[in-house]
């Protein structure tokens, strides 16, 4: 079964273009300890400089005089080819189904629910992750909205599932009374 795949350049960087891959394909995030063998065989011939896997996608950076346009094929490949066997990716530091689901919450709030959090004049920041659940912390106009739950399933929760799928649930941090109007954060089946 062929995986599905696409590129995203990097912005700022010609270098490094950002794979997109089915969020929990891969069991790390960070810096692979060795790289699998199809990469592996590129860096070694000395054009891959660096991969760093994110909780759905792989940044794959050439090594200097080296192009997308001649050699992204040849990278595709071996990307392709390196992940049918997730299991060749080790992890430099260990790395938990909670690790990589703290590290999906970081990229959606560093991203388009950040940025839409924080145009209404709101915050949210990850309190805790443990056991497939968030807790979130609602500050700013957040802490009054009565979307604020909306927000939490529709947008939150949705793009962090899309990354991590063993998302259980969104919780919001026990907080000032006025957050009563938080009626339900939906808990997300898998």
């Amino acid at each position: 079964m062929a995986i599905p795949v696409h590129p995203e350049p990097v912005a700022d960087d010609p270098a490094t273009v950002r794979w997109v891959v089915p969020g929990g394909l891969l069991p790390l995030v960070g810096a692979p300890a060795a790289l699998p063998p199809s990469l592996d065989a590129l860096a070694r011939d000395g054009i891959v400089e660096s991969v760093i896997v994110e909780s759905a996608a792989v940044r794959v950076t050439l090594a200097s005089g080296h192009t997308w346009r001649a050699d992204g094929s040849r990278v595709r490949g071996a990307l392709l080819a390196d992940l049918e066997q997730p299991a060749d990716w080790s992890a430099a530091q260990p790395t938990s189904a909670d690790d990589v689901l703290r590290e999906a919450a970081r990229e959606v709030l560093d991203g388009d629910v950040g940025a839409f959090v924080a145009s209404h004049g709101g915050a949210l920041r990850v309190v805790d992750v443990a056991d497939g659940v968030i807790t979130v912390d609602l500050a700013g106009a957040c802490s009054h909205c009565p979307a604020a739950d909306v927000t939490l399933t529709d947008r939150f929760a949705d793009a962090v599932r899309v990354r991590a799928p063993q998302l259980r649930e969104v919780r919001a941090a026990d907080g000032p009374a006025d957050r009563g109007h938080l009626r339900r954060l939906l808990p997300l089946l898998p």
